[in-house]
C-alpha cells in the first residue's frame, strides 16, 4: 500500500510538472517575465527560473524563494533535461529544465528573453503524507503484532485445554486402574501366603482362601477385559461388525436370563418389546444391555422390579431399562460415565463392580450412532433411556 501510495503520488507530481512545462512552451515564455505579468502558482508550490544566452538568471517565481546559489544548482542538475529530485533547504523538489522553444526565432532586440527555463515542484505535502502513511502503518503493525501476539496465547491456551484435559484424565486413569487393580493383586497374595503356611491342609480346608483367590482372579481377569475394551476404543482399534440386528429378540433373551437371578432377590422383571430391527453389532448390543441389566439388578432392593421396554418412534427406537432401586444423586449424574466413577464406591466394590461398564455402554451407544441420556431420583430409581437410528 505504502510503494502504491508513494508511486502515485510522485507520479501525479511529475505529470503536473511536465504539463506545466508543455503549456509553457506552448505559449509565450517571455510573457511571464514582464514585471506586470501574475505569478504562475498562487499556491506557491511551484517555481519558475527564467535563464539567458548567457547563463544568467533573470527572474525567478515566487520572488527571492531561492538564493542564486541554489538557482544555479537546479540549472546545473537539470542541464540532462531528465527529471531530478534535489535538496535545498532542507526540503525535497522534483526539477526539470528545458529550452525556450523560441529561443532562435526571436527577436535579438526584445529584452528581457529566456534561452532556458527550470520548473521547480516542492515535495513536501508528498513527503507529509507519506509520512503520515508510514507512523500509521507502523503503530497498525505493532498493534497487529500485539494483537497477533495476544490472540495467539489465547488460542494457544483455549487449543491446550482439551490436551490438558486428556492428559489428566489419563493420569486419573492410570491411577484409578493402578488402585483397582491393587486390591485383587493384594488379596490374591495374601491369600496364597496363608495357603503355604499351612502345606499340610487339604484343600476342603483352605477352600475359603481358595474360593477368595479364585473370586479375586476373577474380578482382575473381568477388569482387564475392559481396560482393554476401553484401550482399543481410544485408539479405534476397536470395530464395530455392522449386520441387520432384530434387537427385540437380543432384549427377550437377555430379559429371560436375568429373571433367573432376578427370582434369587425377590425382584421382578418387566418387559415390553415392540418389532424392531436396528443395523449394528449383535455381541456389543449384548454387551450393552447385560452392563444396564446387571448394574440394575445390583442397585436393585429386594422386592423391587426392573422394567425393559422396547418400541418404535417416528425416527428412532427406543429402548428403555428402569429400575426402583436406591437411585443417583443429581451432583453424581454428570459424571456416571466416566471411567472408574463410582456414586456409591463401597458398594460398588462391594458389588464386584470395577467403574467401567456404563464408559463402555456409552461407547457401544454411540459406535451405534445413538444417544444415551439418564434420569435418577434417590430412592425412587434411576431410568436409562437410549435412541437408536432406525434401518433405513
Amino acid at each position: 500500500m505504502y510503494i502504491h501510495l508513494s508511486f502515485r503520488l510522485f507520479h501525479q507530481v511529475d505529470e503536473a510538472v511536465v504539463n506545466i512545462s508543455r503549456s509553457m512552451q506552448a505559449s509565450s515564455i517571455d510573457q511571464m517575465l514582464q514585471a506586470d505579468h501574475p505569478e504562475p502558482d498562487a499556491d506557491r508550490r511551484t517555481s519558475y527560473f527564467f535563464w539567458d544566452d548567457q547563463g544568467q538568471l533573470i527572474n525567478q517565481y515566487p520572488k527571492q524563494l531561492f538564493s542564486l546559489d541554489d538557482a544555479s544548482r537546479f540549472k546545473r542538475i537539470s542541464s540532462n533535461g531528465d527529471m531530478q529530485n534535489v535538496f535545498a533547504n532542507g526540503r525535497e523538489y522534483r526539477i526539470l529544465g528545458f529550452r525556450n522553444p523560441m529561443n532562435e526565432t526571436v527577436d535579438s532586440t526584445f529584452l528581457p528573453h529566456a534561452s532556458y527555463v527550470v520548473v521547480v515542484r516542492n515535495l513536501e505535502a508528498e513527503n507529509s503524507m507519506l509520512q503520515t502513511l508510514r507512523t500509521d502503518l507502523g503503530l497498525a503493525g505493532a498493534a497487529g503484532v500485539l494483537f497477533s501476539i495476544m490472540a495467539g496465547l489465547y488460542l494457544a491456551g483455549r487449543s491446550l485445554v482439551p490436551i490438558r484435559r486428556s492428559w489428566n484424565k489419563q493420569q486419573q486413569f492410570v491411577a484409578d486402574a493402578s488402585h483397582e487393580l491393587r486390591t485383587p493383586t493384594s488379596v490374591i497374595h495374601t491369600r496364597a501366603e496363608l495357603l503355604f503356611r499351612h502345606p499340610q491342609h487339604t484343600i476342603e480346608q483352605e477352600s475359603q482362601n481358595i474360593a477368595l483367590i479364585l473370586k479375586e482372579s476373577k474380578r482382575m481377569g473381568n477388569l482387564i477385559d475392559d481396560l482393554l475394551t476401553l484401550a482399543r476404543t481410544d485408539s479405534n482399534q476397536l470395530q464395530i461388525n455392522a449386520a441387520t440386528i432384530p434387537l427385540h429378540l437380543i432384549l427377550e433373551d437377555l430379559a429371560e436370563q436375568f429373571e433367573l437371578l432376578a427370582e434369587t432377590k425377590s425382584i421382578r422383571i418387566l418387559s415390553l418389546f415392540q418389532p424392531s430391527v436396528i443395523w449394528g453389532d449383535e455381541s456389543r448390543l449384548r454387551q450393552l444391555f447385560i452392563i444396564l441389566l446387571d448394574n440394575a439388578l445390583k442397585y436393585t432392593p429386594p422386592h423391587g422390579t426392573i422394567q425393559i421396554t422396547c418400541h418404535n418412534l417416528s425416527h428412532s427406537i427406543q429402548v428403555i431399562v428402569k429400575d426402583s432401586g436406591c437411585g443417583i444423586d443429581e451432583a453424581d449424574l454428570p459424571h456416571i460415565f466416566e471411567r472408574f466413577y463410582r456414586a456409591d464406591k463401597s458398594r460398588s466394590r462391594t458389588e464386584g463392580g470395577t467403574g467401567l461398564g456404563l464408559s463402555i455402554a456409552e461407547w457401544i451407544v454411540h459406535a451405534h450412532r445413538g444417544s444415551i441420556r439418564v434420569t435418577s431420583q434417590i430412592s425412587v430409581g434411576t431410568e436409562i433411556q437410549i435412541n437408536f437410528p432406525k434401518k433405513n
